[in-house]
């Protein structure tokens, strides 16, 4: 029994450092439950391993993840929903399956422990920036035809440049955070959200700005007020 609990926190060496996965907007940035699992499967819960190396285990039950979401969120969710959001998850390939152990007083009950795939996880939703992105220039150009707008140049591409821009900083940013991993846990730092401040800061960075900054004078000449 105990070495088949060890399986529980070994797992957590054995994963990598860390992974930038894409994942669709509608299937995580829009559920705060999904967001909320993947975070406390970082933080996970305070318990001795059998030998004796770990001091937390990153791998629970979905009665522990169910406790560990009622501390945070006033809201209570079923049992059928959680194990939704968990299916969600797994799909999405954020969160695995460690382990199932035999559990109960006969040893019968069949419980699955759950952990995430990486122990710092970089979530982004890259083909729902470039859409965007599409989308926006395409209907600003409709509109600059109709009122007879001329641009500086032809906009095609820049969705493109700037989904790609994106996608480079995301990585930047993540590498760099990574250096500074035992430093941000030590002092309970949140990972996720120092990650999109700097993202949400990034933004005014000279590559955007180059991309956009002819048409931000076209605007300016027809804009009085900006």
């Amino acid at each position: 029994m105990a070495k088949d609990r060890q399986q529980l926190f070994d797992y957590w060496e054995n994963i990598p450092q860390f992974l930038f996965i894409n994942v669709p907007k509608d299937k995580y940035f829009s559920h705060p439950v999904r967001r909320e699992i993947v975070k406390l499967l970082r933080q996970g819960i305070e318990e001795e391993s059998p030998d004796g190396k770990f001091k937390v285990r990153h791998a629970l039950n979905v009665s522990e993840i169910d406790t560990k979401l009622s501390q945070v969120t006033e809201k209570e969710i079923s049992k059928t929903t959680l194990y939704f959001h968990l299916d969600i998850l797994v799909e999405l390939r954020l969160i695995e399956i460690v382990v199932t152990l035999l559990e109960g007083p006969h040893g019968r009950n069949k419980t699955n422990y759950y952990g995430r795939v990486a122990r710092n996880l970089f979530v982004s939703s890259m083909q729902y920036v470039y859409d965007n992105y599409k989308k926006q220039f395409e209907e600003f150009q409709k509109f600059t035809d109709l009122i007879g707008l001329d641009l500086p140049t032809n906009y095609s591409d820049i969705p493109k440049h700037f989904s790609d821009t994106n996608e480079h900083f995301f990585r930047v940013f993540g590498e760099w955070l990574i250096k500074y991993e035992e430093l941000v846990d030590k002092n309970q730092i949140d990972m996720n959200l120092l990650y999109e401040f700097l993202q949400t800061v990034n933004c005014i960075h000279s590559n955007y700005v180059t991309l956009l900054n002819d048409l931000s004078q076209v605007l300016q000449k027809h804009i009085p007020d900006l």
